[in-house]
């Protein structure tokens, strides 16, 4: 018999993975229409992307203290404070993702330099670059509300938007792309109108869906500013943000080693990186539960419905990751033809993926275990596990293993490796050590 967290964890997780999918669908409707437009248009999406999953992990930082926030005050069945949480989180996304767009517009050009966009490249990417990455108001809204539908438990709705919004997507990037009838075909400026609409009406459908939830609905006297509360979540987010931001600067360095090492390394690399999205999507998902229901367990003050939660997030989390890897291994042979026919490359992806099987049990905990403990009240271990792990072990170890000792694209992820079982080790000794769930946020 199945234990009922368990359940819950699972219940909460599906819809989430599901939805990570349908966001990783976006840039894939994208990528092969815009192939059609020549290879400098691929290049201009590529180079506006590297800034998109930068912004995106500053606006998931604010989303996570909006959900360990929210998460409290649903299971303490505060819907004030949970309304409260939701306006100072909305403010907050607001703000930064003002400012981001503003960033994005005006020092367009420079942003691309430092991507190395010159010339044709820079010419072709700036519309797209100032359109899509201009509006990341939106991007950071909708993340939050998201996150504010999550926090309580609900991840079909987030889904069901996720849906709507890929099949507008689609629809519009064709048209707006190509043109149809007296509708004229805008090119890449097309492409990047398309994610900006499908984005504004995803917002939109979560905010009259918000209306319908006591808990996130936003009622007009209670929205009052304080100074006090506000601080405290940005207190929160900052540690949040600096994990995420430390992370994807590693995964730069790491990445630029890579390049280095050859055309055939760096294509097993990415191919290799495209595979295990299938798994690592799964943690995500996962980490997403242990979030919503520790926080609703410690705000309903039940310190065993705590540890049971992370217990069963793990659980299923590592063993759905190591299996869905292992299969991907397993067909590598195969699956891996649809990308090349390199006799090198799919002998080296045939390696790592060998060696990433033995990671995802690491893997997982990472992801479980830093969500875990900032659903606790805790964001600063996290971040400092995180520095320590991508810098003091992946990266140092691409560049001295993989990069100065020549043992190439295999020592990469062992590197990788080693990272998530120095961060296992770490989250276990915080948890034998702590317990979980006492500390106030920011604290």
């Amino acid at each position: 018999m199945i234990p009922a967290p368990a359940k819950r964890v699972f219940a909460i997780a599906l819809p989430a993975i599901g939805e990570a999918y349908l966001q990783s669908l976006l840039g894939v409707v994208d990528s092969f229409f815009i192939a059609r437009l020549g290879l400098v248009a691929i290049n201009a999406v590529g180079v506006t992307n590297v800034y998109s999953m930068t912004y995106l992990g500053v606006f998931a930082a604010v989303s996570t203290a909006l959900s360990v926030y929210l998460s409290r005050a649903v299971g303490a069945n505060d819907l004030k404070q949970g309304r409260t949480t939701v306006f100072h989180g909305f403010l907050a996304a607001f703000a930064i993702g003002l400012l981001f767009s503003f960033g994005s517009i005006v020092f367009g050009v420079p942003l691309l330099h430092i991507m190395g966009a010159y010339g044709e490249l820079q010419e072709t990417a700036l519309p797209y670059f100032q359109i899509v990455l201009g509006v990341s108001l939106l991007l950071a809204l909708f993340t939050a509300q998201s996150a504010a539908f999550r926090a309580t438990g609900d991840t079909k709705t987030p889904l069901k938007v996720g849906v709507e919004m890929n099949i507008v997507h689609v629809v519009l990037d064709y048209i707006l792309i190509f043109g149809i009838w007296f509708i004229p075909g805008l090119g890449l400026v097309g492409a990047a109108w398309a994610m900006v609409l499908a984005r504004l009406y995803a917002s939109a459908r979560l905010w009259r869906k918000s209306r319908k939830v006591k808990a996130i609905s936003l009622v007009g006297e209670e929205l009052k500013f304080q100074m006090s509360f506000f601080l405290s979540m940005l207190k929160f987010t900052v540690p949040v943000a600096v994990e995420r931001l430390s992370m994807r600067l590693g995964q730069v360095v790491y990445f630029g080693l890579i390049v280095r090492m050859g055309t055939e390394s760096y294509a097993a690399h990415n191919i290799a990186g495209t595979l295990t999205v299938f798994a690592s999507t799964i943690g995500t998902g996962f980490a997403i539960a242990a979030s919503v229901t520790i926080g609703q367990a410690i705000g309903n003050k039940n310190v065993e419905a705590v540890h049971s939660y992370r217990r069963w997030s793990y659980i299923q989390s590592a063993i759905s990751m190591t299996i869905v890897t292992a299969l991907i291994f397993i067909f590598s042979p195969w699956i891996g033809q649809l990308f090349t026919n390199n006799s090198t490359v799919l002998h080296l992806l045939f390696i790592v993926l060998a060696i990433d099987i033995f990671s995802q049990p690491f893997l997982a905990s990472s992801l479980v275990d830093t969500s875990a403990i900032q659903a606790g009240g805790n964001s600063k271990y996290p971040m400092i596990v995180t520095t320590i792990g991508i810098w003091g072990i992946r990266t140092l170890g691409v560049y001295v293993f993989a990069w100065k000792l020549g043992m190439g694209l295999p020592a990469v992820w062992a590197s990788i490796a080693a990272d998530n079982a120095l961060r296992a080790y770490l989250f276990m000794r915080y948890r034998t050590k702590s317990t979980l769930g006492l500390n106030n946020p920011a604290s």
